[in-house]
């Protein structure tokens, strides 16, 4: 039996409007969004990849470890000297990148990777215009934020702004069917993250 509390309907309805003005912000380069590597590359992170943490050492491990048993300890030793400051330096930055990709790809898609990424604490919101406003996950609310510093502005041409990018996207055509490629707006796509 599930005891978990139903969020009204009305509360999901207004998620996903102020998740689609959070989103349209990023785009439209008005928010940014930061990513805490060290909480996001962990294992109970769903961006996390063993093989990509783990794979570099292990070779660097057994590559020293073969150099040191069948040429020389010194040689071996250097190896894996070198090999660690490698990691250090050129593989873990490499690492953080490919991290923040994800992170910022997964978080953009859909609502329901925002709220996971959110309640892990990886993300953090800040406003392009004013660096000190900002907001920090898990103990920050997205939701005020978003209410508070991206009001929805009424600006002339703005509709058909809009139309003209929903015409770009081939979400909708002039006489009301769907373009190639386009998706109907009320359709939700609620996806675990699958990296």
């Amino acid at each position: 039996m599930n005891t978990t509390p139903k969020q009204p309907a009305g509360g999901k309805k207004r998620d996903r409007a102020l998740y689609a003005r959070l989103v349209e912000s990023y785009h439209a380069d008005r928010v940014g969004i930061f990513v805490d590597f060290d909480r996001l590359n962990s294992p109970r992170s769903p961006l996390w990849n063993a093989w990509e943490n783990v794979g570099p050492l292990l070779i660097v491990f057994i590559g020293s470890l073969t150099l040191m048993f069948a040429l020389d300890l010194i040689l071996g030793t250097a190896v894996m000297v070198l090999g660690v400051l490698f990691y250090l330096f050129i593989i873990r930055p490499w690492i953080a990148q490919r991290v923040y990709r994800r992170a910022i790809a997964a978080a953009t898609e859909n609502l329901h990777n925002w709220n996971l990424l959110w309640k892990l604490g990886g993300l953090v919101l800040t406003l392009n215009f004013m660096n000190k406003t900002r907001c920090v996950s898990p103990d920050g609310d997205w939701r005020a934020f978003v209410t508070r510093y991206l009001p929805e502005m009424e600006v002339d041409g703005a509709e058909a702004y809009h139309a003209f990018n929903r015409i770009g996207r081939g979400d909708d055509m002039e006489d009301g069917k769907a373009g190639k490629g386009g998706r109907d707006k009320d359709e939700t796509r609620l996806q675990d993250i699958h990296m």
